[in-house]
């Protein structure tokens, strides 16, 4: 139903309602009293809906009191002329209580879209706050390490090697930023999912592949039993979580080993990650998934990952928390449905 005819409906209503409340209290009530009620009536259409249906429910208040109240009842006819004079400053009164009460609304409308405006602007400063910063670490590294390299000859070639790592190395961070961005525009936006029944241990290895160089002299120890089920998901973003995932052990823990386990659980399947690293505060279990929040004091990270950790796996209708181990460390739990359909 359209818009308009809500409103307008709603001013029908009102009347009606009015009308009834008038009928049961038309024995206790005078006439100037039942006017009352139907400028309450005109007052909820005026606050609910635009200025044309609020008219609409005043002139309907009027009508309604002539005809069902004002003697002779159940006509149009006016028996006193100083009923007149009631109709119009009753009109005039409902007009009036109209107005205001859209101009209010209006108001309020106007306010919220100023907080809302407010907020986006506060979110696209730390957006760009958090990524300009992180931005601007590997590419110094790369540009660094590419000026340093058009310097070296070519006979040194450990040194030469060890540079193109690096520029390597932070063009990957610097690509996993990016796509963080993407991705979480792209969930935000409403975005479907492309899920299909797949082994969660292809989605962990491919995410171990792409992060090896940061494992590297790392121990990682998984345990994935063989007879895990297929559970219904968008590899490429639950790819991501993982790696995220990851990442956020090796910088938090960067000398501890990290484990990776799976079980089935009734209808889900739960992932973890853990480490034994400093583990986190409790003041931070709760906001770690909170975007631009930064748990520790661990170098890197523009507290985008668990964020967008938390909504991919929201996304597939799953959930996701953050504990501390017993020994020490933090572990990341995560459940995904084994069973549902397509898109979101």
């Amino acid at each position: 139903m359209p818009e308009f005819a809500r409103e307008y409906g709603l001013a029908a209503a009102a009347a009606a309602v009015s009308t009834a409340a008038g009928f049961g209290l038309f024995s206790v009530l005078t006439l100037p009293d039942l006017v009352m009620v139907y400028l309450v009536g005109t007052l909820v259409v005026a606050l609910r809906g635009r200025r044309g249906p609020a008219l609409f429910s005043s002139l309907l208040g009027v009508l309604c009191f002539d005809f069902f109240f004002v003697p002779p009842r159940f006509t149009f006819h006016v028996e006193h002329p100083q009923y007149v004079v009631t109709f119009i400053v009753m009109f005039a009164v409902a007009l009036i209580i109209s107005h205001l009460a859209v101009r209010v609304r209006t108001q309020a409308e106007a306010a919220k879209r100023a907080e809302v405006v407010a907020e986006t602007e506060k979110l696209r400063s730390s957006l760009l706050s958090a990524v300009s910063h992180e931005l601007r670490t590997p590419l110094a590294a790369i540009v660094g390490s590419a000026s340093t390299l058009l310097q070296t000859p070519e006979s040194a070639g450990d040194t030469r090697r060890d540079l193109l790592e690096n520029i390597r190395g932070e063009a990957d961070r610097l690509t996993r930023l990016i796509f963080n961005l993407i991705e979480t525009t792209r969930l935000e936006s409403g975005a479907s999912l492309k899920k299909e029944p797949y082994p969660i241990e292809d989605v962990i290895g491919t995410a171990l592949e792409r992060v090896g160089k940061l494992l590297e002299g790392r121990l990682v120890e998984t345990d994935l039993p063989e007879n895990l089920p297929l559970v219904p998901v968008d590899p490429v973003l639950m790819e991501l979580v993982f790696v995220n995932l990851i990442e956020n052990a090796v910088r938090h823990a960067p000398d501890a080993a990290i484990d990776i386990s799976a079980r089935e659980r009734m209808d889900v399947l739960e992932v973890s990650v853990a480490d034994r690293g400093p583990g986190l505060k409790p003041e931070d279990l709760d906001r770690v998934f909170e975007k631009f929040y930064r748990a520790g004091a661990a170098p890197g990270g523009a507290g985008l990952g668990l964020a967008i950790c938390k909504a991919v796996v929201e996304a597939h209708g799953g959930t996701i928390r953050a504990e501390n181990r017993p020994g020490g460390g933090a572990v990341f739990r995560l459940t995904l449905p084994r069973k549902g359909s397509n898109g979101r």
